[in-house]
């Protein structure tokens, strides 16, 4: 009896809570209103997919090499805005916001799983003609990645050029996720924490990522928060958050890709990671992790006090060490 009072006490919470949180609109903001004017959008399975294309506002971009560029959790595609305009110099940009996040469609019912999505991006790449690609990829895009990588190996449908990865999950058993990320992984239970945690708490656990001194400020923690729950059904984060579980069931194919693709006779990938080494989940020591697993392991380390968003904490020098690596590309 105790227990039912208990999730009667819940439900009836969540739909205060609901009744009285008013709606969420990312447009009023000019950086996310911006960025969605830029991009297109593409259908997958019958839902919308926002993603960034640089050739709506540079028209040599289709002569141009192209780049994939894949973000993190929870947050967007928004991520890259502000590497952007040097990365749009040589490459062609495409940037989905995944199912589920940022502007794209999150229906309540559907199985996003790492698969899923790269089943989405190679049907977008499809549908731009495009066969052969670079990658930078942040956090779940980093996992995202490797099993790109590892499609390689299966079939080779499509050529991948290279590949840099930035702060992420490449090695579960390096992966540092907090109480609260494997909270909200837990069915029903991550379902009430989507309910009940404010938006604005949500912001702070952001900020846990981010080093001490590039702290994001209130108004980027709102434009980050209201990409993630924009329409956002009642158990999106439980969703999402199931990648950890995948990253322990296919550790051995994705870790084994990166050292795969190098090694292939016709068309090696190089493959570079850029780390910012503060980062409490998946900083230095990822790092180091990844030069213990990986043969002939290329890696840059940031500054010390840069930590799990690269490219919104050091842009400058996180450019510098991607361009550098494109540099030498044979």
């Amino acid at each position: 009896m105790d227990i039912i009072l208990i999730l009667f006490i819940i439900i009836v919470g969540i739909l205060l809570k609901k009744l009285l949180t008013p709606s969420i609109n990312p447009y009023r903001f000019p950086k996310i209103h911006n960025w969605s004017r830029q991009g297109k959008y593409f259908n997958f399975d019958g839902y919308p997919v926002f993603y960034y294309d640089s050739s709506v506002r540079d028209t040599s971009a289709n002569s141009k090499p192209v780049l994939l560029l894949l973000h993190g959790y929870p947050t967007s595609s928004l991520d890259w805005i502000d590497m952007r305009d040097e990365l749009e110099t040589k490459f062609h940009l495409i940037a989905p916001d995944y199912i589920g996040y940022g502007l794209s469609a999150k229906p309540i019912s559907f199985s996003y799983t790492i698969s899923t999505q790269v089943n989405m991006i190679e049907q977008l790449l499809n549908s731009l003609n495009i066969n052969q690609f670079h990658i930078l990829a942040h956090d779940v895009g980093d996992t995202i990645a490797q099993e790109f990588l590892a499609r390689q190996i299966d079939d080779r449908k499509y050529i991948i050029l290279s590949t840099v990865f930035l702060n992420g999950g490449l090695f579960p058993e390096a992966h540092r996720a907090f109480i609260m990320m494997k909270l909200l992984k837990t069915p029903i239970i991550g379902v009430i924490l989507q309910a009940i945690i404010p938006r604005h708490a949500i912001g702070s656990g952001i900020n846990r990522v981010f080093g001490s001194s590039t702290q994001r400020t209130q108004q980027e923690l709102d434009e980050m928060t209201s990409l993630l729950f924009f329409n956002a059904p009642y158990n999106l984060i439980q969703q999402l958050q199931c990648y950890l579980n995948e990253r322990a069931a296919n550790r051995d194919r994705w870790v084994n890709a990166i050292n795969q693709v190098q090694a292939l006779e016709k068309n090696p990938i190089r493959v570079r990671l850029i780390d910012g080494p503060c980062d409490p989940i998946s900083g230095k020591h990822m790092l180091d992790r990844y030069r213990e697993v990986i043969h002939n392991p290329d890696t840059c380390l940031l500054q010390s006090h840069i930590g799990h968003y690269p490219n919104l904490e050091d842009p400058q020098n996180t450019l510098k060490y991607f361009l550098d690596f494109h540099s030498n590309l044979s």
